[in-house]
């Protein structure tokens, strides 16, 4: 796997220990009753003679369900969890520094079979070795 599919599944991997109302899957729009993660963008903020690089990326988390306090209840508790961490995960390739909330989970609208859709984002800081 890539470094970048790996440092999802990795932030994914410490968002669903929050235990939300669903599996949360993997692009930009959850599905009904659903929880998503992907990337929205980042790059390199130091490259190093050795060619690791310390990086930065948007993950944007996004859910929907029919009841609005579950939905925004469930991404509040994932990033209260995410951003309050003191481990990180890592691997051989990569060692997360920091996670950061720059957007908190806000609605961003309803949908006509009465699904409430909220957005937020995260920022993630690693390492890649």
């Amino acid at each position: 796997m890539s470094v970048y599919a790996d440092l999802l599944e990795s932030v994914i991997g410490m968002a669903s220990a929050t235990n939300p109302y669903a599996s949360i899957i993997i692009g930009a729009m959850p599905p009904d009753n659903g929880i998503s993660m992907t990337f929205a963008g980042g790059s390199a903020t130091e490259t190093f003679f050795n060619k690791g690089m310390v990086q930065e990326i948007s993950i944007v988390l996004n859910g929907k369900h029919t009841n609005q306090k579950m939905v925004f209840d469930a991404l509040s508790n994932i990033h209260q969890a995410l951003t309050k961490t003191k481990q990180y995960p890592g691997t051989d390739d990569f060692q997360v520094m920091n996670i950061a909330t720059i957007s908190a989970p806000q609605l961003i609208g309803r949908e006509e079979n009465s699904q409430i859709l909220y957005g937020s984002s995260l920022g993630v800081k690693f390492y890649w070795r």
